[in-house]
């Protein structure tokens, strides 16, 4: 039922309940997406462990080459995360949407006195004007990093067979995932 069909009578306390409850679903969502930065920075020790490692070796400089199917499962270990991730922020903005409607029930009986509760209806605007310029930011660095590190390792120990595989899987991973963010990203139009 849309928020302007709702009969005036309901009981507002049980809509104000209601959107704290939501708020706080969307704030562990929020805190459990950030603490999942500390899985990419695993990741990403993981990645760069073996080849500095052997670097920082004065005499052993990448005598032993870097395994190229560590770096496609580490790829694979990545994405994995990554979809994780927008699986999460698909249930949050779902409830973002809950949160709006909840909203526009509470303004409308402030009686005109303007837009009181506005966390969940301002998101979208907040998200395309200041948050989206530093995630591009970040995916950027982070797709960068997942790509070049591994290609410029496996292209100097002469890996090219392996590198064409782990730039075509990278290519096909992430462009899916980029795709799909983009969706869920579509969401908060709605």
């Amino acid at each position: 039922m849309a928020p302007d069909e709702l009969p005036h009578d309901i009981v507002l306390d049980r809509v104000y309940a209601e959107y704290v409850r939501l708020g706080g679903i969307c704030n562990d969502y929020i805190r459990n997406a950030l603490g999942d930065i500390r899985l990419f920075g695993a990741i990403g020790a993981l990645l760069v462990w073996d080849p500095l490692a052997r670097l920082l070796e004065l005499d052993a400089r990448l005598q032993q080459p870097v395994t190229p199917v560590g770096f496609l499962v580490l790829l694979l270990v990545t994405v994995l995360v990554m979809f994780y991730d927008l699986l999460k922020q698909s249930i949050f903005f779902f409830h973002l949407s809950r949160l709006r409607e909840l909203e526009r029930v509470l303004n409308r009986e402030l009686g005109g006195q303007g837009a009181l509760y506005h966390l969940a209806g301002g998101w979208p605007g907040w998200f395309r004007r200041h948050h989206a310029p530093v995630a591009r930011g970040f995916w950027g660095v982070f797709y960068l990093l997942v790509v070049a590190f591994p290609s410029i390792l496996l292209f100097l120990q002469g890996y090219a067979a392996w590198l064409l595989v782990y730039l075509a899987s990278a290519l096909v991973l992430l462009g899916w995932h980029a795709r799909c963010a983009l969706r869920v990203l579509r969401s908060l139009d709605t």
